[in-house]
Parts: C-alpha cells; structure tokens; sequence
C-alpha cells in the first residue's frame, strides 16, 4: 500500500511473506552452490556428502522454518527493523475486537476471551484473569496458563488502581522498590513465567487485571506497549462491566420476578385469611349441624391444598408449567368454585352447565376464585353473587354478576387491571389483575360493566370447543 506522501509501505503480512520468499530463495541457492562445489570434488566420500548434504538441509528446512519460536523471531526482527511502529493497529484491533465480540459457534466464555484478546496483542501464550472480590483479586479466567494462584492478593488492587501497566522483571530486580514488590503476591513473583500485568479501567474504577505470561521471544515493554495495552485494557473493562450489569439485570429480574410472585400469593392467602375466619365464626353458632360440619372438613382440607399449592408456587425451584388449554366442561369448574365459596357468601350458578370451552383448569379456577372473591368482598351480605354460563357464537362465556358497590369509570379504565390498585380498605389490588393474566394466557379475555351503587359484571370469554374435542372431553 502507498502513504499519502507516496512511499511505499508494504503491510507487514506483506512483509513477513516477502522476509519469507527471499530467505527461501537465499537457502535454495545456497543449497545448490554447496552441491555444485561438492560434485566437483572427486572421492567416495565427497559423493556420500553429495547425498547427504540435500536431505539434511530439507529435514532442517521442514524442522526450523515452521517452528513458532522461528515465526515469533520473524515478526519481532520486522517489526523492529522494517517499520516505524511496532504494531500494525488496525490489524491488531480487528483481531481484538472479533475475539471479544465474535465467540463463534463453540464460543468460550468472556472471561476467557478477555485474556486471550490481551495476550495476543503482547504474543503472550496464555494468562490468567483477575477480578475484585471482597477486598481480594480473585482468579475468575485462566486461557492457556500454567501458573496456580494461592496466597493473599489484598495489596495488589490498590496498587493497579492507578491504571499502570505493571513489568514483573522490573519488580523481580535486586534494585526494585520493595513498596512496589511487596504489593505483587509473592505467588506472581516467584513464577519465572508470569511476565506483566495489565490493570483493567473502567471509568477510572478497578474492573480487574489481567496477568501475561512469558512471550516465546523475551522483550521488554516500551510505550508502544504500554499505549496500546491501556486502550485495549479499558475496552475489555467495558465488556466486562456490560457483562456484570447484564447479571445484575437478571438478578434483579429474579427478585421482582419472586416479589410478584409473592404479591399474588399474599392476595391468595388474604381470602383463604377471610373464609377461614368467616368459617370460625360460623362454627360457633352451627357446630351442632352435621351438615355444617360436613362443609367444615371440605373447606378445611380445600384450604389446605391451596395453601400447600401456594407454598410450591413461591420455591424457586418450581419449574412447573401450566397445562396447555384443552375441550373443558366449563360447568363443573364453575359448580367447583361457587362451592367453595358458598360457605362464605350465597352464589348462584345459572345457565348451561354442560357447554365446552378450550381451557386450562387450574387458571380457570383461579381466575373465577380471584372475581367471585371480589364480587363477595363488594356485595353485602344478604345480596349473592350470580355466576352465568351461556354460548356466544364461536366462544362461551361465564358472567360474574354482583349487586355491591360498582366502580367509577375512571376506576374502570384506568386503575382497574393495574396491580396494588384497590377500592377497598386493605386490599391489595391483586386479584382482577391475575386474573386477567390467566385468561388472557388461555387465549381467553375479560370484560366488565360497572356503575357506582349499581354492581359490576365481570364476563370471561373462551374459545368454544369443537364437536371432536367436547366428545374427547366428556
């Protein structure tokens, strides 16, 4: 390639490949002129030479000129004596940037890949990771390194924190500063191999450091090295504190995902708290009738599960998915609900018991439990709460029906299906908002009419189930 001021300026690829070419030629040539000199020669043993001489010289050409202390030597002398900078940049931040942000498709973790982006910039063979941890520099990565952490490293963050690129032969000399000495683990120092250390900045935060080892050709760092190093140093920085916010994004998305988890299930265990109680108070005026009694035990052991569902519902180690929506016989559902509740509030099941929906019958349930609540929580006592099953063209739908207070409608549109809004002292403003979380996960929706003083009327609608599948169902 020509500079702008019209020298030539080969690549160093270029470069290498000619320094390659000639070398190969100049041994070629070599290789002849010692042939033709020994096939003037007369004598046996000129003749055996004569023999020897070309095959020697391929078993050397085959054993040295591949070898990669050859190669590293190669571009060590062409860097130094060829070209005014040691390092063709561009190149090198290619390479960089496409092991950091191309893995490829066995891809190596980024720890990893950091150090191997350091180390091939250096020629290092392999090095090791190390990130802040409780005051320490712990090994997180190790990429083709020998060396074995043991020992405090207390001293050394501080001593990096600077930014400064840190030669350990400096360190290892008999003329060092013991400041600076001491502050390296003694584990560091004591291996032959280790060669500098490249502290990683981020915003002028300590993200870590990356340990080199020995390059195939020794050499001292100059400030090519110690520029190129820095920059590429709090690049890697950036990847790795992109990387530790993406963490602690998830981690934080873990916690909400458990506190919404456990909203839910504190509104569950808020109205098992209140039929419980309601349930408490009636025992002491009907404990005498059996068939009080009988409802008793049924509530008591249907409260029960559900507890022992909610506890499942909130371990993290609950992997259960839902059942995928099925042809479902909707009144058995219902009748199930209204049962559970009616020990608590009068409810009334109207309708067409025997019509198919696709659904899923626990978020069925829990859906219907979380709206006959909430009509029962707005009714007053002596006013049931009216559940409706009926056809509409190519679905079917269960009606809610209550004759309590109602709602506004700036209540209805906007805060309704907004999680911890509530009208009613106390509540948590939970249920209509799962609700409609499950039936929209059904493929189902939910609607509802409402006028102050006048009730409301939740209305869930379901896909209808097709002949095939109601008989399959039934």
């Amino acid at each position: 390639m020509r500079s702008p001021r019209g020298k030539l300026r080969p690549s160093r690829t270029v470069a290498l490949a000619m320094i390659g070419v000639l070398g190969g030629a100049v041994y070629f040539l070599a290789i002849v002129g010692l042939s033709v000199l020994l096939h003037a020669q007369e004598g046996t043993g000129w003749a055996l030479a004569l023999m020897i001489v070309p095959f020697a010289s391929a078993v050397v050409a085959a054993v040295v000129l591949p070898a990669q202390r050859t190669r590293a030597w190669l571009r060590v002398m062409t860097a130094k004596h060829l070209f005014a900078h040691r390092y063709d940049y561009r190149a090198e931040w290619l390479r960089f940037t496409d092991t950091l942000g191309r893995p490829g498709l066995a891809p190596e973790p980024l720890e990893s890949r950091v150090v191997k982006a350091i180390a091939d910039i250096a020629d290092s063979p392999g090095g090791l990771l190390l990130l802040p941890d409780g005051g320490e520099m712990l090994v997180k990565a190790s990429w083709n390194c020998g060396v074995v952490a043991h020992g405090s490293t207390a001293r050394l963050a501080g001593f990096l924190a600077s930014g400064r690129i840190v030669e350990l032969d400096a360190l290892r000399a008999d003329d060092a500063d013991p400041d600076e000495a001491g502050a390296i683990p003694e584990w560091i120092l004591s291996s032959p191999n280790t060669w500098a250390i490249v502290p990683l900045i981020h915003v002028d935060r300590l993200a870590g450091a990356v340990l080199l080892e020995r390059p195939i050709i020794g050499r001292t760092l100059d400030w090519e090295d110690f520029d190129l190093l820095r920059v590429a140093g709090r690049q890697v920085a950036s990847y790795l504190a992109e990387a530790q916010g993406q963490d602690a994004l998830f981690e934080a998305q873990r916690f909400d995902e458990f506190n919404r988890r456990f909203a839910f299930i504190m509104h569950d265990i808020k109205n098992l708290v209140s039929q419980l109680s309601l349930l408490a108070r009636n025992a002491e005026r009907h404990a005498d009738n059996p068939a009080f009694r009988v409802d008793m035990i049924a509530t008591l052991n249907s409260s029960t599960a559900r507890m022992n569902d909610l506890l499942a519902r909130l371990s993290q180690h609950n992997k259960a998915r839902p059942e995928d929506p099925r042809a479902i016989r909707i009144g058995s559902v219902v009748t199930s609900v209204a049962a559970a509740k009616r020990i608590a509030h009068p409810v009334i099941v109207t309708g067409d018991a025997d019509l198919f929906a696709v659904a899923d019958p626990a978020r069925l349930e829990a859906a219907l439990s979380h709206l006959v609540q909430n009509a029962i929580d707005a009714s007053p006592a002596s006013e049931p709460v009216t559940l409706t099953i009926r056809p509409e063209a190519h679905e079917t739908a269960i009606e809610i029906t209550d004759n309590g207070c109602g709602m506004t409608s700036d209540f209805l549109h906007g805060q309704l299906f907004r999680p911890f809004a509530s009208t009613k002292n106390g509540g948590f403003g939970i249920g209509a908002y799962e609700a409609r979380a499950l039936i929209v996960a059904m493929g189902g929706r939910l609607s509802v009419r409402s006028e102050p003083g006048r009730g409301s009327c939740f209305k869930i609608i379901l896909p209808a189930a097709t002949g095939w599948a109601q008989e399959r169902a039934a």
